[in-house]
């Protein structure tokens, strides 16, 4: 039975990880464009206004 209860909980820590993760993206966003932390894809890396909207919109999604 404790194996079923390990399974549980271990499940439950990646939803529970994007919603933190979210909530820090789309409220505590880099505000600088950088190389190592943030939503990085090319076109996001374009200019500071798609930096902003990658991470807000990317932000509110992993928090529903």
């Amino acid at each position: 039975m404790w194996f079923w209860w390990f399974m549980f909980v271990c499940d439950l820590l990646i939803p529970v990880f994007m919603i933190i993760c979210g909530r820090m993206m789309w409220k505590n966003s880099p505000k600088s464009i950088n190389g190592i932390i943030g939503y990085r894809t090319t076109r996001s890396m374009q200019n500071k206004d798609t930096w902003r909207f990658a991470h807000d919109y990317c932000g509110r999604l992993w928090e529903l």
